[in-house]
């Protein structure tokens, strides 16, 4: 596959809904938890994520902006072509191209892509742009390879996410623990992600919330048993072992932790531990 795309956008700048439009809100869980076997706990949030993104349409050709490995764009972006992914670590780069959603993978920092300038139709970035200390950059490098019209359609938490960690047990340090281990850099505001936007030449059109309180409290408490550690292993690494190699039964696993998940997922989105935020280029 190329590892940088043409210069000149290809494909349809019609919006186009995304591959959840239409879906029950249990197959949304279902999906999430086929993108994240080995960890149910990521699978809860994204499918809070997967249920805002139902109602987002955008064209293409698309960029997924911190694609991982792909399994996520597999879902979300199935009925978007072309697509090309951007991803800065290798072994993610290495296994996005294997598994084949993108016409090319790009393998760098989002904050100084090489990128060509109107490129794209749209920019997916879902939960990255925290991890990303220097997110002005990489909102910026998403706004000069907007076509014009073009949209970014991006997740990420907010400041409640971070508050509720504060007020829980361990308070400050707990908070300082989960940045550390998840890779954290920010929890901005709308207010604060409405002004960075315009500094980058782009407007909001639309925001959601998702990842109610409750949802992100069974998060926490199925995110630490996941993460425990038998032995020198956690029990994610060991479930991510069995499943590959074929010792889970595939169906039984989807179908257990999908009964397991519903009731957490259903909460209703009170106080949003994060956002979705659509912003257009003019």
């Amino acid at each position: 596959m190329a590892n940088r795309p043409p210069s000149v956008p290809a494909g349809s700048a019609s919006p186009l809904p995304t591959a959840l439009a239409g879906r029950s809100d249990r197959e949304l869980l279902r999906l999430a938890i086929e993108a994240h076997l080995h960890q149910p706990a990521i699978a809860l949030w994204r499918a809070t994520e997967f249920a805002m993104l139902r109602e987002v349409a955008f064209g293409a050709p698309v960029l997924d902006l911190g694609c991982g490995g792909g399994a996520v764009a597999g879902v979300v972006l199935h009925d978007h072509w072309p697509r090309d992914g951007l991803e800065l670590l290798a072994s993610e780069a290495r296994a996005a191209r294997d598994l084949g959603v993108y016409r090319g993978v790009i393998r760098s920092d989002a904050t100084r892509a090489p990128l060509a300038a109107g490129a794209y139709a749209a920019v997916f970035s879902q939960s990255v742009l925290e991890h990303i200390p220097d997110d002005r950059a990489a909102v910026r490098e998403a706004a000069r390879a907007l076509a014009p019209g073009g949209r970014l359609v991006f997740t990420v938490p907010s400041p409640a996410f971070a508050e509720r960690i504060r007020r829980g047990p361990g308070g400050e340090a707990a908070l300082q623990a989960t940045n550390d281990r998840l890779g954290h850099f920010h929890y901005r505001s709308l207010d604060e992600w409405a002004a960075l936007l315009d500094a980058c030449g782009l407007g909001i059109v639309d925001t959601g919330g998702h990842l109610p309180a409750r949802t992100q409290h069974a998060w926490q408490r199925l995110d630490a048993l996941m993460t425990h550690r038998l032995g020198r292993r956690r029990i994610l690494d060991i479930f991510r072992a069995l499943h590959r190699r074929r010792l889970v039964p595939r169906r039984a696993w989807i179908a257990a932790w999908t009964a397991m998940l519903w009731r957490p997922f259903r909460r209703p989105v009170d106080d949003p531990g994060g956002y979705l935020i659509v912003a257009q280029a003019p």
